[in-house]
């Protein structure tokens, strides 16, 4: 067992309060801070001890993978530990972006080595499902409406440029894919205007206090931090909703997706491929967000079940193939399932301790360890709250 030391992440639209609260820092942090990463990533790798050495999680996973990950991970993972966890943070809405599958972000790389421009798009293999935990109230756009809604909120909107398009793709054969292709196939020059009009109505419309209102006050707070971005005509597009503590919203490949506002614990496979198209400063790929974007497809929403297996601990159900997680609340000498796959646990509240014939590791509040395939027989007990990821069926 290895405690882990996580790395924070200080992206423009983290919050000042958050993760310092949680961490018992000062508030405002200096800087804002968007993400706190438990893993191995490449990109952001946990530091540890292991033996009075001080390295990374990625190290001592490349140096044995068979040996740190198990069998299972080193072949059919290519020796990678096969999820990351995080505590999230925006304190502005995130970028409208997409996730690809792995046939198709292995399809593109392919193309792109071909081509010399190898990482241009994708920068591994794989898939990246994830899933949220709101462990705050979280405001989320995700997935797309169908044509019939989005068309009726263009008519309380009232914007003839706008109705326009929703007239123009209602005749086409996939008309919610093709109204998103036309808002972005927005020359640059009527961004502004488009996006301006777009926010003045939409505050109209948040007078009223049905689910379009509720909807259009939301973008009218985006804009707040996002004016003149094409990106906001995209959210009238999108599903709003707001996941209550506890909630859950599953997504994988294909979601159209922006995370607005909240602090959550994310889980994800270890894979950074993504591609925008709005809501940042970060470069946009919109003929490949059109090409991977699946308009039928809507993050699950849902809350955690009971585990019949684990006393004292919850479930959160997951269409992914990369992680399982749940959530213990003040557990008594609860088994830590897994011997022989990695996992990682995550004290959130409280204080715990993971005990195996071999080591004992206390974990406080926001810390989190690595259990090896080699860690056996683990427990943990104590007052808190706690998250476990493992391998799906584990």
């Amino acid at each position: 067992m290895d405690l882990l030391e996580p790395v924070l992440f200080t992206d423009a639209w983290g919050s000042h309060v958050s993760i310092a609260s949680l961490q018992g820092r000062s508030i405002p942090s200096a800087e804002p801070e968007s993400e706190l990463w438990m893993g191995a990533h490449e990109s952001g790798p946990c530091g540890i001890t292991r033996d009075g050495v001080a390295t990374t999680l990625a190290d001592v996973i490349r140096a044995d993978p068979a040996g740190e990950l198990g069998a299972r991970c080193a072949t059919d993972f290519e020796g990678r530990l096969p999820f990351l966890l995080k505590v999230l943070a925006p304190g502005r809405a995130i970028s409208i972006q997409a996730h690809p599958t792995a046939e198709q972000a292995g399809l593109v790389r392919d193309q792109d080595r071909a081509a010399g421009r190898a990482d241009a798009t994708y920068v591994d293999d794989w898939a990246k499902p994830e899933m949220l935990v709101a462990i705050a109230p979280f405001t989320v756009f995700v997935g797309m409406r169908p044509p019939e809604e989005v068309a009726s909120l263009a008519k309380r909107l009232a914007m003839p440029r706008l109705t326009a398009l929703v007239e123009a793709a209602s005749t086409r054969p996939e008309p919610c894919h093709a109204l998103l292709a036309a808002i972005l196939a927005t020359p640059a020059s009527e961004h502004t205007g488009f996006a301006r009009e777009l926010v003045a109505a939409c505050v109209r419309v948040s007078a009223s206090p049905d689910d379009e209102g509720h909807q259009c006050a939301a973008i009218a707070t985006v804009a707040e931090d996002h004016p003149d971005d094409i990106g906001l005509a995209v959210l009238l597009l999108m599903y709003h909703r707001v996941l209550e503590p506890g909630d859950y919203i599953d997504v994988p490949a294909g979601v159209l997706h922006s995370y607005v506002s909240g602090l959550g614990i994310e889980v994800l496979a270890n894979s950074d491929n993504v591609v925008r198209a709005g809501l940042t400063a970060k470069e946009l790929n919109v003929p490949e967000l059109l090409r991977i974007v699946d308009p039928g497809a809507d993050g699950r929403v849902g809350h955690a079940e009971p585990d019949p297996e684990l006393p004292a601990t919850e479930r959160f159900p997951s269409e992914s193939d990369r992680f399982a997680l749940r959530r213990l609340h003040s557990p008594d000498q609860v088994a830590i399932p897994g011997d022989g796959t990695p996992r990682i646990v995550f004290c959130l509240h409280g204080d715990v301790t993971l005990t195996s014939s071999e080591a004992t590791l206390a974990l406080g509040p926001v810390r989190a360890a690595y259990l090896s395939a080699r860690d056996h027989d683990v427990t943990v007990t104590g007052s808190g709250e706690v998250f476990l990821v493992t391998l799906p069926g584990v």
